[in-house]
């Protein structure tokens, strides 16, 4: 019989100190606030400006190495850059799988995902800094692209990797209630696109290239450690207010030994005869291959060389705050939008304006008026899509188990899936940076680019956005999924009760279970109250009169601002 392999079930993650701080049954505001807000702002400000910048640093690095004359060297460093970037995906798809298998064998009280994020986020930090080192000309010679490529190589396979598999699958492991998934993908998703968005995309084209990175370039590696200092406590501060409930329970019911012994065949079954994980696996694979093929510098340089940015700096801080509008705006309406009309309608809407504001700005590229209103029109349809569409996977994933009986995330089933994603975006890796490269264009302040590169640019700009509308209009209707949630979590919380009757444990229901934890929590406070009066000799009494009176007030404030919304 083959030995059972059960990783991180020895070590630090078995240590108390490593324990998730989410202590409660439910889902806390405090857990809400700390593990999926403010935590993942570390990574995501590493994440994401290393995506918005790691192509104009090797635009930069290459005209400053070879110099713009040099024509036949820069298409060379086109195409090299665009094989390394089909590698460094092809190599993900072979990570993928690890991290399916390595997801799928981990045993630690800590859950299955957590320990991993930990471990890979500081991977991530670390090589993100050491990309951008040695910028410049420098005294390595061709020793220095070696170094540039494996580094890139290394963290699109590995960091950037694991890091996409957590943002998109924790919230699943987090609750099986539909309005708390809901709620925290929303959180998430308003964390990373306000701030990949708004903070990262309006400050790296307004302020950071133009006014400081495209006049030094020594400055990337300085930008790259400061983020880096910041991003280190915040990434604790996610893994300790997260925690994997649904692994718990799946674990408890079903047992470690006997889930991981799903054969495979089954586990790829069970996903691609569920329309709703099979449909919602193409649109995201079309939008993966949009965000693999633009990269992060489309909108700068079409800015720059279509709409006068390169005479006119202030045409970057006009397009961002036009189109940055609804996305703050977005973070207030869409949630309850997403409530009141279903996830899936919102969507249908959102991309309906996306494909209408795709077509008329590319009939006009050069119109600043109409293309203003086109980018305004396309970042209040993309709504739907950067806030809510993600909680329609983490619905799928009930409607798998509620077939199947067994859980998937992590497992290697949903690995090789992700593997496959991973294959077809692998060609349209770096395919804009690559394509201006090829057309003998380099980033260089004084050269403007001939009219192929202002029409590659102009498709790059447009025509992904035109088609990930398009097929999600004619497949997005298809995905019911949410009509049928209420019987699906009723149906899959009779199977807990009767699996614990039948190991002849205590059954509790889940609102009489929050109710034990909720009086537990009040006793606890009692206890603390106490030892703190008796500590600085207060009357307890008064002390806790005091906390009764304010959550009284907080309370009856919430009534009436409840009551006023009902007017």
């Amino acid at each position: 019989m083959a030995k059972e392999i059960n990783l991180l079930s020895r070590g630090i993650f078995e240590k108390s100190f490593m324990d998730s701080k989410a202590k409660t049954r439910t889902v806390s505001r405090k857990e809400v606030i700390l593990g999926h807000v403010i935590g993942p702002l570390g990574l995501i400000l590493v994440v994401n400006t290393i995506a918005a910048l790691v192509e104009k640093f090797f635009t930069q690095q290459t005209g400053a190495i070879y110099g713009v004359g040099n024509v036949e060297m820069i298409q060379f460093m086109g195409g090299r850059y665009e094989f390394v970037m089909t590698a460094a995906k092809l190599l993900a798809v072979a990570m993928g799988l690890v991290n399916g298998w390595l997801i799928q064998h981990t045993q630690s009280r800590q859950g299955r995902m957590r320990p991993w994020y930990l471990i890979v986020g500081f991977f991530s930090i670390i090589i993100g800094c050491l990309i951008f080192l040695f910028p410049g000309q420098n005294g390595l010679g061709e020793n220095y692209w070696y170094y540039f490529f494996f580094l890139l190589i290394c963290y699109n396979a590995v960091g950037a990797t694991y890091f996409y598999l957590f943002r998109d699958t924790i919230v699943s492991l987090t609750s099986r209630s539909p309005s708390e998934k809901l709620r925290l993908k929303f959180a998430r998703q308003v964390c990373w696109t306000l701030i990949s968005g708004i903070l990262i995309g309006m400050l790296t084209s307004m302020v950071v290239l133009p006014l400081w990175l495209e006049k030094d370039i020594n400055g990337y590696p300085v930008l790259m450690i400061t983020l880096s200092i910041i991003a280190i406590p915040l990434l604790l501060l996610e893994y300790f207010y997260t925690r994997e409930r649904i692994t718990e329970d799946v674990t408890h019911e079903v047992g470690m030994e006997n889930e991981n012994k799903i054969p495979l065949r089954q586990q790829v079954k069970a996903l691609l005869t569920n329309k709703y994980f099979v449909i919602l696996m193409i649109l995201m694979t079309v939008s993966g291959i949009m965000d693999n093929f633009k990269g992060g510098n489309v909108q700068y340089f079409y800015i720059k060389f279509l709409l006068g940015g390169a005479e006119n700096p202030m045409m970057y801080t006009i397009y961002q705050v036009v189109t940055g509008i609804p996305l703050g705006i977005g973070a207030i309406v869409i949630y309850p939008l997403a409530k009141k009309f279903g996830v899936k309608n919102v969507c249908c809407v959102g991309y309906a304006l996306v494909l209408i504001g795709g077509i008329v700005g590319w009939m006009f590229p050069t119109n600043l008026t109409i293309v203003l209103a086109s980018g305004f029109l396309r970042q209040v349809g993309m709504l739907p899509h950067a806030y809510v569409f993600a909680t329609l996977l983490c619905y799928a994933y009930d409607s798998v188990e509620h077939r199947s009986g067994f859980r998937l995330e992590g497992m290697l089933g949903v690995a090789i899936i992700v593997a496959i994603q991973n294959v077809i975006y692998a060609p349209f890796a770096g395919g804009f940076e690559s394509g201006i490269l090829k057309l003998g264009f380099v980033d260089v302040e004084g050269i403007m680019p001939s009219v192929a590169v202002t029409d590659f640019m102009t498709m790059a700009f447009y025509l992904f956005d035109i088609i990930l509308a398009a097929i999600s209009l004619l497949l997005l209707p298809m995905v019911n999924v949410e009509k049928k949630l209420p019987t699906i979590n009723a149906d899959l919380l009779e199977r807990e009760k009767q699996a614990a009757l039948a190991r002849g444990e205590e059954w509790i229901d889940p609102e009489e279970l929050a109710h034990r934890e909720e009086a537990q929590r009040e006793a606890d406070r009692i206890t603390d109250l106490r030892e703190h009066c008796a500590k600085k000799g207060l009357d307890f009494d008064t002390e806790n009169q005091k906390y009764l009176d304010k959550q009284a007030t907080k309370q009856r404030k919430a009534e009436e601002k409840k009551a006023k919304a009902k007017k």
